[in-house]
C-alpha cells in the first residue's frame, strides 16, 4: 500500500523541527511524500496567526528543495471554519482507497483526538504517526499512549526531543533575537523582508 504523510498546523511560522519530524517520519514509514497542509481558519482562535495565505507562502517556502515534501494549499483553499477530518475526507478521495493517509502529529496531540466527538470517524481515515515532544518515547510511555486511544492504529517516529515551537520563534523574533538555526533559510528571508513578528 502507498503512503502519505499528513502534516497540518498552522505553521505561524513553519520551523526546522516541522521538517525533521516529516523528515524521519517519511523515512521510517516508507512514505512516497509527506503533505504540509497550513489551517485555513483553525477552529479555535490564535494570537498573533499570520494570514493564511501567507502561512501557506512561508511553508511552500520551508519545505521547497525536499523532493520528499509537498505544500498543500487544500485547507487555505476552503471557505469558513477548517477541520482536520473534512481535510483527511478529502484527501482520501483524492488519493483513492490505495492509499494509506498517515496523520502526523505530536504526542501534545493524543489526549485531544482523545476527546474528540468525531474521533472514530477519524480514526477509520488514517494512522496515526505520533513523535514524541513532551517525553521521550520510550515503552513505558508508548504503552500509556496506546492505552489513551486503544482503537487507533497508532505508531511512533523514533526522533530527538527538541522543545522548541512556533510560539519559541515568534517570541525570539519579537525580542529581536536572531532565528537563523530555528526555521529554514528560506523562511528567514520572508520574514526578515517583511518584518513578520518583529516589533
Amino acid at each position: 500500500m502507498r503512503q502519505i504523510g499528513i502534516m497540518g498546523g498552522t505553521f505561524n511560522p513553519p520551523h526546522n523541527l516541522h521538517l525533521l519530524v516529516a523528515q524521519l517520519a517519511g523515512e521510517q514509514y516508507e512514505m512516497e511524500k509527506v503533505l504540509f497542509v497550513p489551517s485555513g481558519q483553525p477552529p479555535h482562535k490564535k494570537a498573533n496567526l499570520l494570514p493564511k495565505e501567507v502561512r501557506f507562502e512561508l511553508t511552500a517556502a520551508a519545505v521547497s528543495g525536499n523532493p520528499l515534501f509537498e505544500a498543500s494549499s487544500i485547507e487555505v483553499d476552503r471557505p469558513g471554519v477548517t477541520w482536520s477530518i473534512d481535510t483527511l475526507r478529502a484527501l482520501k478521495k483524492i488519493y483513492g482507497r490505495d492509499v494509506r493517509l498517515n496523520f502526523i502529529i505530536g504526542d501534545d496531540n493524543l489526549p485531544v483526538i482523545r476527546d474528540y466527538a468525531r474521533r472514530e470517524s477519524l480514526l477509520k481515515l488514517a494512522r496515526l504517526v505520533v513523535c514524541p515532544r513532551k517525553r521521550v518515547g520510550n515503552q513505558r510511555n508508548i504503552r500509556e499512549w496506546r492505552r489513551m486511544i486503544p482503537n487507533a492504529d497508532m505508531v511512533f517516529v523514533d526522533c530527538p526531543l527538541f522543545p522548541f515551537s512556533s510560539t519559541l520563534v515568534r517570541d525570539w523574533l519579537e525580542a529581536g533575537r536572531d532565528v537563523r538555526y530555528l526555521v529554514p533559510a528560506p523562511v528567514l528571508e520572508i520574514i526578515d523582508q517583511r518584518g513578520y513578528f518583529r516589533k
